[in-house]
């Protein structure tokens, strides 16, 4: 039985093997889903992976809620979408999608608001820890500890990428979408975390909305998310460490963040659905 992955090795089509459910490729190349519930389709030399610190950061975060309206927002756009109609199975693919939140919530909440629109979804990432987590939290959706430059699987087998606080970048995830199928980012927005920036970048200043798509990708429709929280100086420093800029806050300014309270941090986020020209 085919499927829709290629061999790490030799990029040939994987098979299904109906009793190992194991997959093999005509090159006689096997990998087995390991006993922590996912596959491993191989490991770059210096992976993306986020330091335990930044884990328990992240995962602080996501547990307190301050991204559930985030979620809702996905789930929404995703469920009005016309190509995702009731009855129909949609294949889903959450490109560098560490320890699987997203994945799980958002499927949980298109379950609540359309029953009829069954989700399968398969997770990948470079990290193994966060892979590992994933997994564990939830056996459903397929996990996958892959190089994200190449990814194994064959043109045009998702519904639905979704690329969540990354930059898109390369032809992979063009490639890997159906035609008429839609790939959803979510970018930080102008105003996202100000008032923890301001403690970095004295000279902070706004920058309008831009959306640089790649010539294979046309845009549908694009929304912006800004809500208000209240979060304390120890949930600010989590917030800081999921963010590419972390690095610019010395010790001085980490302690002058984890200070303060922060009654109206703003939360900005930029949701973009395209398609396949």
């Amino acid at each position: 039985m085919n499927s829709i992955y290629l061999c790490p090795i030799c990029q040939s089509g994987l098979m299904l093997h109906e009793e190992s459910k194991g997959l093999h490729c005509e090159n006689k190349h096997h990998f087995d889903k390991n006993e922590q519930g996912y596959w491993l389709f191989g490991q770059v030399k210096k992976p993306k992976i986020d330091s335990r610190a930044v884990m328990r950061a992240k995962r602080y975060v996501l547990e307190s809620g301050i991204y559930v309206p985030l979620a809702q927002k996905m789930a929404e756009m995703i469920g009005q979408l016309p190509q995702f109609s009731a009855g129909k199975s949609l294949s889903q693919l959450d490109y560098d999608c560490g320890e699987g939140y997203f994945l799980r919530t958002v499927k949980d909440i298109l379950a609540e608001q359309q029953p009829d629109i069954a989700v399968e979804q398969t997770g990948i990432s470079e990290a193994e820890n966060a892979i590992f987590a994933a997994a564990k939290a939830q056996s459903g959706p397929t996990y996958i500890v892959s190089n994200l430059k190449h990814l194994p699987i064959k043109d045009e087998s998702f519904d639905l990428v979704t690329l969540i606080d990354k930059q898109l970048k390369g032809k992979e995830l063009t490639r890997v979408l159906k035609q008429e199928g839609i790939l959803l980012q979510v970018a930080a927005g102008p105003r996202h975390l100000w008032q923890i920036r301001e403690f970095i970048y004295p000279d902070l200043s706004e920058k309008p909305v831009s959306h640089n798509l790649p010539k294979e990708l046309e845009l549908v429709q694009s929304e912006r998310l800004s809500i208000k929280v209240s979060v304390s100086g120890e949930q600010a420093i989590a917030l800081l460490e999921m963010t590419p800029y972390a690095w610019r806050a010395n010790d001085n300014v980490r302690h002058h963040i984890q200070q303060a309270k922060f009654d109206s941090l703003e939360i900005d986020f930029v949701i973009s659905l395209m398609t396949r020209k």
